[in-house]
């Protein structure tokens, strides 16, 4: 059988019966399954005042007496005052300082009773302030003598005190130290009989009584811009704009979001403006030249591995607050990004109710866009015939039997600010005029990602090449992206000008048809085709007093860009070179 006391209320103690037991006794005498006789005694064996048992168990010669432990009763009380904190009443002197803060008083009281209790019992005491704050969060309170949010103490109370007082000085901490206004300051006494002290005249330690509360809470709030009712419920409103519509892969692509944060409601608490950014996105920092653009602290965070820039709107956001804040971003991780990108918006705030703004999403799209360029130089850029120290040879051996050295060379520049990653350039070469070469062919040299074929084959006499193939000054100035092109261009064309030459071009001649395949070129980056020739002087001394000029044509197509976004329209370019012009002495 077991047996505990009952208590139906808590002023009102009854003796009685439970289905649960609050303590239960277990012996090792005898069988488990073996009867046993439990009897009550009538003499109290260590005399105090609490009534033993005496226990026997079937075929085992033994008894065993279980005595009665001294029970305490406690009535504990736990007050805070005041109840409601204004955080612009300070009071209150901080020690050692000149600081003045909120204060409140933790008055905690307490009484002992019980039988054969003694004279006076040892309590362990701890009281927690702002409790319910998880571990690692700001204790908004702290203990005005120690600064610290807990304390712990010994209680001695004896039993013949009435009711024992103890209070307790708190303040509330600067404003700018926490951001939690909303919730209450929880405070929390918990207590429990000092194992290390002695009693005198006891054989047994005395035990709290089970049904006394050891665990007591009170609560404190701040004062809030909540109305009468106390109760905020705010209403707020965001909208925002970009300064741009478009992104274009390989640009810095710089953006600022002008956002607009309002208040038409009460006081919103822990008031944040959140902005998550794409993954393509880089947040640079707040715009601070603006004078109608507010300075805002903005702060860059991870939130379950998504990028949010995070602005404080104030604790709390009061009613009618209106705020003009300007973001800065720059948008480079384009690659593999699609047609779109968006930045999410709203308001976050700690209230019960209407705790979010609307969301606002801003969507930019992402174009693909280069600008590429074909130059071109030759050298020379004029030939006069006859050819000084030069007489033709009916069965030429080496190239230089046949004419004058031509150098042209084709560069591809792409300006960006996208990649190309595939291009074809076409090369049309005034090769032969009936049966009569014009500029004939020798070697195709590459420079860059590009790989070139013909349609016909090169140095089809083949001719004894020369070793030396540097470029000419002018050809190297040309690749240092030196203006020399352009002015050989002005010149060619004031010398033709004067005279009335006839244009050899893929019209009226046959061309040798070349095709490049240019490879990756990013921003800033070309690929270099050299084409050698050999003019073939016969044909034109044949033809005396009449100037000529050989003109190339020259066409780019992109191909494919490596992006995920392709172009409406592929970057190309076609013109038309001069190679050289030919004149009579």
């Amino acid at each position: 059988m077991k047996l505990r006391a009952r208590q139906d209320t808590a002023d009102k103690p009854k003796i009685g019966l439970h289905q649960r037991p609050w303590s239960a006794l277990t012996g090792s005498l005898g069988s488990s399954s073996a009867p046993g006789r439990l009897r009550s005694c009538d003499q109290r064996v260590d005399n105090n005042q609490y009534p033993d048992l005496i226990v026997g168990a079937f075929g085992v010669d033994k008894t065993v007496v279980y005595r009665s432990r001294p029970v305490v009763s406690v009535d504990a009380q736990l007050v805070l005052t005041p109840r409601v904190l204004n955080p612009d009443e300070k009071t209150c002197h901080l020690p050692d300082s000149d600081t003045m803060a909120t204060c409140f008083r933790v008055d905690v009281c307490m009484q002992i009773s019980g039988m054969g209790i003694p004279e006076t019992v040892v309590l362990q005491a701890e009281l927690q302030l702002d409790w319910l704050k998880q571990r690692g969060g700001v204790k908004r309170v702290l203990f005005r003598d120690s600064r610290l949010p807990q304390l712990r103490q010994s209680i001695t109370l004896g039993q013949q005190d009435k009711q024992h007082c103890l209070n307790y000085t708190v303040f509330l901490r600067e404003e700018e130290e926490f951001r939690d206004k909303l919730t209450p300051i929880s405070v929390a006494l918990n207590y429990s009989l000092d194992q290390s002290s002695a009693y005198p005249g006891l054989s047994l330690r005395p035990v709290l009584d089970h049904y006394s509360k050891t665990f007591h809470q009170d609560q404190a709030n701040i004062l809030l811009d909540c109305g009468e009712d106390n109760m905020c419920i705010p209403d707020l409103k965001l909208s925002a704009v970009m300064d741009r519509e478009e992104l274009v892969i390989g640009d810095d692509n710089p953006l600022m979001l002008t956002i607009n944060s309002a208040n038409h409601g009460e006081g919103a608490y822990e008031a944040e403006l959140h902005v998550f950014l794409p993954p393509e996105a880089d947040y640079v920092g707040v715009e601070r030249r603006r004078e109608d653009l507010q300075r805002l602290n903005c702060e860059h965070r991870v939130e379950n591995d998504t990028r949010v820039v995070v602005c404080d709107l104030g604790n709390p956001m009061v009613a009618g607050t209106n705020l003009f804040v300007g973001l800065r971003f720059t948008v480079q991780r384009l690659d593999d990004a699609g047609p779109h990108i968006s930045f999410e918006l709203q308001i976050h705030s700690s209230n019960k109710d209407n705790s979010r703004s609307n969301s606002v999403s801003l969507t930019l799209s992402v174009a693909a866009r280069a600008q590429v360029d074909i130059r071109g130089v030759s050298r020379p850029a004029q030939i006069v015939l006859p050819l000084p120290n030069w007489k033709p040879k009916e069965k030429p051996v080496k190239e230089d039997d046949v004419g004058q050295l031509v150098q042209h060379i084709y560069e591809i520049h792409n300006y960006g600010p996208s990649s190309l990653s595939r291009s074809l350039l076409e090369v049309g070469w005034p090769a032969r005029f009936r049966d009569e070469h014009l500029l004939y062919a020798l070697q195709i040299l590459t420079e860059g990602p590009v790989h070139c074929n013909t349609n016909n084959t090169l140095n089809p006499l083949q001719l004894e090449t020369s070793s030396t193939l540097q470029d000419t000054p002018e050809l190297l100035g040309f690749l240092k992206n030196t203006s020399t092109d352009r002015s050989l261009r002005r010149h060619r064309r004031s010398t033709s000008t004067g005279h009335s030459s006839k244009t050899l071009n893929c019209s009226t001649v046959t061309c040798q048809s070349v095709e490049c395949i240019v490879g990756r070129l990013d921003r800033g980056q070309s690929a270099v085709v050299k084409i050698r020739s050999r003019l073939w002087a016969s044909t034109f001394i044949e033809r005396q007093n009449i100037p000529y000029v050989l003109n190339s044509s020259v066409s780019l197509r992109a191909l494919s860009m490596p992006y995920r976004v392709q172009p409406h329209t592929a970057p190309a370019q076609q013109i038309d070179r001069d190679v050289c012009g030919m004149g009579h002495s």
